[in-house]
């Protein structure tokens, strides 16, 4: 497994904000690989009447578009700390953002990608950010990563993290 390298906390590229109804942002890699980053409005997730439906996102990283001849995105360091300026850019216009994170199954890879982003997780992390981790289970007993973040400072933190586990809870109980 290649061991990803720590870059300046300054070093990053250049991104754009997109807006739109999924609060897209882009950047381009030197390697042309341009990625989105989608915090996607998900009012639904712990009910619509929910005192938190309307802060509630998922968040989506995908490679939107490969301008390079190389099938898939080789290891660039400045991935991170990009998607990392991006999420605060994000919590510092909704500080009361609540983003869930599930890793995407469709080729078996999710594994790694919870692995990759807990790394990613680190650079923007800094005491500001918490995490909870959980696992989703389906009826065939395959295990889908599922992440919940938010600001450290968030006065309804706790009520939150509660409110995630009994839905996922409730979600594998019901398999």
């Amino acid at each position: 497994m290649q061991q990803e390298e720590l870059s300046s906390p300054n070093q990053k590229y250049d991104f754009q904000f997109l807006n739109g109804e999924e609060n897209t942002y882009s950047f381009q890699t030197r390697n042309e690989f341009v990625y989105e980053v989608l915090f996607r409005p998900t009012p639904y997730l712990f009910g619509e009447s929910s005192l938190y439906a309307d802060l509630v996102y998922e968040l989506i990283i995908r490679v939107a578009r490969n301008n390079s001849v190389k099938p898939s995105p080789p290891f660039d360091p400045l991935v991170a700390p990009t998607i990392a300026e991006i999420f605060t850019d994000f919590y510092l216009k909704t500080p009361l953002t609540i983003a869930i994170y599930i890793c995407d199954s469709s080729d078996n890879r999710q594994h790694m990608r919870q692995a990759k982003f807990n790394r990613w997780f680190e650079y923007f992390d800094k005491d500001d950010f918490t995490k909870l981790d959980d696992v989703i289970r389906d009826s065939e007993g395959n295990r889908y990563p599922v992440s919940l973040i938010v600001k450290y400072n968030n006065p309804h933190r706790k009520a939150i993290f509660l409110a995630f586990l009994e839905l996922i809870e409730g979600y594998n109980h019901e398999k």
